[in-house]
């Protein structure tokens, strides 16, 4: 190779890796976080986010509140499944008052609401769904399925035709305002 030729090869081989190409593809972005700082002892639910008070709801807690039962059927990768669920309605843990609201207009549609399950599982639900004023769909915080208690509760959005959003082994419901 002549003198010319490796000088031209070191000097392309130079402004290359200095604009970039060539160099290692940059580092993925670290995994958002997938429960709280310190996740709650099983059976409890944490709220949290853009919430006016933030607090962790004891399986006590979720008992002593008003039950309702309903029946669901929807897809998995187990087949069809078709239960029995009852707990209590997660408008009664997130009630419009509690989320951190503006006066625009139907501000509530701005939030939406992860549950978050033991195992990272997540599953974003808008708070449109869970509002009486807007989708009404009844989703539900189970503490029991065909009349037996669930180890841990679960979000049940009744309605949907597949699972997934379905979040078992609940420990968090991080409430945040989405478009900012």
């Amino acid at each position: 190779m002549s003198t010319t030729r490796a000088l031209l090869l070191a000097l392309l081989t130079t402004a290359a890796l200095v604009s970039g190409c060539g160099s290692p593809a940059p580092a993925a972005p670290a995994p958002a976080a997938t429960t709280t700082a310190t996740a709650p002892p099983p059976g409890e639910v944490a709220v949290s986010g853009d919430v006016h008070a933030p607090r962790t709801w004891s399986r006590a807690d979720l008992a002593a509140l008003p039950q309702t039962t309903v029946s669901v059927r929807y897809g998995s990768g187990k087949g069809p499944q078709e239960h029995t669920l009852s707990g209590v309605p997660l408008v009664r843990l997130l009630p419009p008052e509690a989320l951190a609201t503006t006066d625009a207009k139907n501000d509530l549609l701005s939030f939406g609401v992860l549950a978050v399950g033991a195992d990272g599982y997540r599953a974003l639900v808008s708070y449109g769904e869970v509002s009486p004023d807007f989708g009404n769909r009844g989703l539900l915080v189970a503490l029991t399925e065909d009349g037996k208690p669930l180890d841990q509760p679960r979000l049940a959005v009744p309605g949907d035709v597949k699972g997934g959003r379905y979040v078992s082994d609940l420990v968090e419901l991080r409430v945040a305002r989405i478009g900012d």
